[in-house]
């Protein structure tokens, strides 16, 4: 191909994406997911969840916009941007980038346990459930879990937990405790914020460090008001999610001490996550780096709103899950629930699965911004 071709191609390539008519590049944008062309409004994810038309064509949009430089084997350009964004948005001195949030996790405790290898977590976690043993298998970790079926353990919990392994037959130290807010497992409700700084005062005391699964931390912030640098200052590293808010196809992000992010690129790349180039997914994470916090607020107020309306329908009602955040119980009252579901799907609303004969959990995520709550509440009436 001449060099005059390659130059049309690409500039009639990124044209097209740019006119495809299924986005709309604000910062809360329309869902097409799953190719329903009509879907603006979706209660299934924390983010945006673009689907591959939507991403390429806002990735065309934003390399157009702005000279981006890749990054080498994930190091440098336009992904220590966001790594340097991101740790002064979690009030931390440094962050490293990571192609998993199950990686970030494991590489965080791996470290700072050192050699006293008993880690306290939730019975319900992320690290505990939902990475293969990753931590016990290939970092050597004892997994102490607390609190089954709950959102929170105690400063109680913690301590019998670690006097246990002090008074053992054979003396082992706690070496990290993991914290994860919000919770997955338990409908994205928040780890109470007054028992976490007990614990994280105990920790300092007595030289245990803290991680803080923090994947949805964006969502506790707006949802208890308590800035992110103050969740942060309770715990020596912390993990947030690109995709999850910010909207990235993948990724993670590690915070810490300058100290401890330096020189974790060979941590990353001895566990395979080195990847040639990750620039696509740290684009768009930076894109919505700043604008997901107001956008949020906004979806916020729009689903208070739709809630008010909501009450006062006698089929229709709302659930609050204690202490929670973007998930709410939907219960309806209707004989075909699936057919409740189809008839929302076809007016542009997609709805998860439901969780029970009449209920959904529904997440709410700024894609509310996309429709008025009246709206809304006269789509969800007329698909009973």
């Amino acid at each position: 191909m001449t060099k005059f071709g390659r130059r049309n191609f690409i500039k009639t390539g990124i044209l097209s994406a740019l006119s495809l008519p299924l986005y709309s590049f604000t910062s809360a944008n329309k869902s097409n997911i799953n190719n329903y062309k009509n879907a603006s409004v979706k209660f299934t994810r924390d983010g945006l969840d673009l689907n591959p038309a939507e991403y390429s064509a806002l990735l065309a949009k934003l390399t157009s916009e702005k000279n981006i430089i890749a990054d080498n084997y994930s190091r440098g350009g336009i992904v220590e941007e966001l790594e340097n964004k991101m740790a002064n948005l979690l009030g931390m001195e440094s962050a490293v980038f990571m192609p998993t949030g199950t990686l970030a996790n494991q590489i965080a405790i791996r470290k700072l346990a050192g050699n006293n290898k008993k880690v306290i977590v939730q019975a319900e976690s992320h690290i505990y459930n939902d990475s293969g043993d990753c931590a016990q298998n290939l970092s050597s970790l004892n997994l102490i879990p607390l609190a089954k079926g709950k959102t929170n353990f105690t400063l109680k919990d913690v301590k019998e937990a670690v006097l246990r392994a002090k008074n053992g037959r054979v003396k082992t130290n706690v070496g990290v405790i993991v914290i994860e807010s919000p919770v997955r497992r338990t409908d994205n409700a928040m780890f109470d914020y007054e028992e976490m700084k007990k614990i994280s005062e105990f920790a300092r005391q007595n030289n245990i460090k803290m991680h803080l699964d923090g994947a949805r931390i964006f969502n506790a912030v707006a949802h208890s008001g308590i800035p992110a640098n103050e969740y942060t200052k309770l715990f020596d590293t912390v993990y947030v999610s690109m995709y999850k808010d910010f909207n990235a196809a993948s990724g993670a992000i590690l915070a810490g001490t300058s100290d401890f992010c330096k020189d974790l690129y060979h941590t990353r790349r001895m566990f395979g996550g080195g990847s040639p180039q990750v620039w696509p997914f740290a684009v768009v994470a930076l894109h919505y780096s700043d604008t997901f916090l107001p956008e949020y607020n906004k979806a916020m107020k729009q689903f208070d709103k739709f809630e008010q309306l909501i009450s006062k329908e006698s089929k229709l009602r709302i659930e609050k899950i204690t202490n929670g955040t973007n998930v709410f119980k939907f219960y309806v009252e209707t004989k075909d629930i699936e057919l409740f579901r189809k008839r929302l799907l076809d007016e542009g609303i997609i709805l998860p699965r439901a969780s029970s004969e009449n209920m959904f959990k529904l997440k709410i995520n700024t894609t509310l911004n996309e429709i008025t709550p009246k709206l809304l509440v006269e789509k969800f009436k007329n698909s009973i």
